[in-house]
């Protein structure tokens, strides 16, 4: 094979290695691994056999075959040269493009690069800060809907409310769309229909070729109907939104949503986004908003109810930054150290991204030589690297403080590049700041006004894979503070 090696890699030490003389679970006769999968535990199976079979082996669901990197080195470098060397999966491809969400995250090639360049304004720091008010609101209205929930003196999903809150944060943010979940609005239909398209993107990613295109179920039709209620909703706010710049020019150098943002930045003809463009990454952003953010939150909060000192570590830093929590701005959300190291180091321990998928766009030597043909098909398991303890002391233990800054001990070098909750290089999520700016208002909020602690009989902790990683049975118990 006459193949590229991976950029800056010396391959002297390495032997050769084809994908079939990696190590691997048995498969069965023509399905492979499929039946050893579920889609439930996915990332936890192929965690499960990267301690079985090493930091690279190959897998086979069907007829395709996957070769899966737990190395965070080497994945690091897969994600580094994106998009040139490796590109999204046609499988992911697919997948996105039969739920109508085929936009930046699942692009490739030049229309990647297009949208990418056209939809990154709408992230830029400016337009961030001016959502600070609006952030700020919904983090009281969710406050106002925990108050509520207590005074009913009944168990609540904490989870279920960080959801309504993310929901609510996002469809206001992307294009100005009051949800009003948390004020209690008994419509869910908006999170009923992003949490069957995450369910539907989950099971799909199972198998190797789009069978629903041609046999249709109760549940595919189920997932079309929620498709087409989303376009329905998103094209009405498109019009909407490009009516209020018409009617407003000076929207256009202080956009109000990331929506308006979007439409400003593609407004000249040859570069303009479609209405089509525009849905899938309208759509795009909310799945990725609403259900990674709340998810990350449910973690954090997971670990700050085991441990009472880190909360008081919280309010001692908002006392400082602010104040007083009803004092948060821009500037002070910049200044919470502590808090961003407890999102990072919930991150690292429960990531919601587990896997990154990719492919090789022409034939790859990687930098542990294995040779990849190309297309062939990689999953990257982002968690294994930020568990090693080469890397991490202690890697099981939940402590933030690794992740700050002493004199006497700077930050390891090696882990911001040990796992990637929001991968890397060029195609490194635009949404991590906007994900953490949400995480550091609520965990400020929440630590400020509640004791955050875990019932005496709560159930065991799970992990469920939905396209994100998600907790099951999470109970938590906030207690208003005297």
């Amino acid at each position: 094979m006459n193949a590229k090696t991976v950029k800056d890699v010396n391959l002297s030490g390495f032997s050769m290695l084809s994908i079939d003389e990696l190590p691997g679970p048995k498969k069965a006769p023509l399905i492979g691994n499929f039946a050893q999968i579920s889609p439930e535990s996915f990332h936890t199976n192929l965690e499960q056999w990267a301690k079985e079979y090493g930091p690279a082996y190959q897998m086979k669901l069907l007829n395709k075959q996957y070769v899966v990197i737990s190395d965070p080195k080497v994945g690091l470098e897969i994600i580094k040269q994106r998009p040139k060397l490796f590109n999204r999966t046609e499988r992911l491809e697919w997948l996105f493009e039969d739920l109508g969400i085929h936009g930046v995250f699942s692009s490739n090639g030049e229309k990647w690069k297009r949208q990418r360049r056209l939809i990154m304004p709408a992230f830029s720091y400016r337009t961030l800060a001016s959502f600070v008010p609006h952030l700020k609101s919904l983090s009281i209205d969710l406050q106002t809907a925990i108050d509520k929930k207590i005074a009913l003196g009944s168990a609540f999903n904490v989870h279920e409310l960080l959801q309504h809150f993310t929901i609510d944060i996002t469809t206001g943010l992307v294009f100005g769309y009051q949800t009003n979940m948390l004020s209690g609005s008994s419509d869910t239909t908006l999170r009923d229909n992003i949490d069957r398209l995450f369910r539907a993107l989950n099971k799909r990613g199972k198998y190797p070729f789009p069978w629903w295109r041609y046999i249709r179920t109760a549940e595919t039709r189920r997932v079309d109907k929620a498709r087409e209620e989303v376009y329905q909703l998103a094209v009405s706010m498109i019009s909407k939104a490009k009516a209020e710049l018409a009617e407003n020019t000076a929207l256009a150098d202080e956009p109000e949503t990331i929506l308006q943002a979007m439409i400003v930045a593609s407004d000249s003809e040859e570069g303009k986004l479609t209405d089509d463009e525009l849905f899938a990454n309208i759509l795009t952003l909310l799945l990725a908003g609403e259900d990674t953010t709340s998810n990350m939150l449910a973690w954090t909060l997971y670990y700050l109810a085991q441990n009472p000192d880190l909360q008081q570590q919280v309010i001692d830093e908002v006392s400082h930054v602010c104040g007083d929590i009803e004092m948060l701005d821009l500037a002070a959300l910049e200044q919470f150290d502590v808090i961003e190291a407890i999102l990072r180091e919930g991150l690292r321990l429960k990531g919601t991204a587990p896997l990154i998928s990719a492919e090789p766009t022409e034939d790859t030597v990687l930098s542990n030589g294995i040779k990849l043909p190309k297309g062939t098909a990689i999953f990257i398991l982002t968690r294994p690297g930020g568990l090693d303890e080469k890397v991490v002391e202690c890697p099981e233990q939940f402590n933030p403080e690794r992740w700050l800054a002493k004199p006497d001990k700077p930050v390891c070098p090696h882990l911001q590049s040990s796992h990637l909750p929001f991968g890397a290089g060029a195609r490194h999520c635009p949404g991590e700041r906007l994900a953490m700016m949400e995480g550091k208002a609520v965990i400020a909020r929440l630590c400020w006004y509640y004791v955050i602690s875990q019932p005496e009989q709560a159930p065991e902790v799970g992990e469920e894979f939905a396209f994100t990683m998600r907790p099951t049975n999470l109970t938590l118990t906030l207690t208003p503070r005297q």
